[in-house]
């Protein structure tokens, strides 16, 4: 009888602490549509590993107050100009499993919205 109850508790046991231990939401990408300003004017940034700049595009969310650094191939689907001002629509993925050396964030274009030359 005694093994039977031993037995028990320790089933639930695992059964419970695999539960605590395993939160869904961190196992999984995380996918929006967001609103993303592009400027007309571009940066440098100096990558990980490297003495040289790269210039890059200066981009923000809808709802950040600043501009963040974002090489030219950061937004699949949409290229550059140089001078143009541009409004897109894009799906933004926060990866829950990134690699370890490159962004826990991907950009896919879905539509521009405007474009304005400056």
């Amino acid at each position: 009888m005694k093994t039977k109850n031993l037995f028990g508790i320790l089933i639930l046991f695992l059964l419970t602490f695999s539960f605590i231990s395993c939160d869904k939401d961190d196992l999984t990408d995380k996918v929006e549509i967001i609103k993303m300003y592009v400027s007309a004017e571009t940066d440098t940034y100096t990558p990980w590993g490297s003495e040289t700049p790269i210039e890059c595009m200066l981009v923000k969310e809808e709802g950040n107050a600043s501009y963040s650094k974002l090489p030219f191939s950061g937004i699949d689907g949409f290229v550059y100009k140089k001078g143009i001002e541009y409004t897109l629509k894009v799906e933004k993925t926060t990866l829950a499993n990134p690699p370890a050396d490159d962004s826990n964030v991907r950009y896919k274009l879905i539509e521009i919205l405007t474009e304005h030359e400056k």
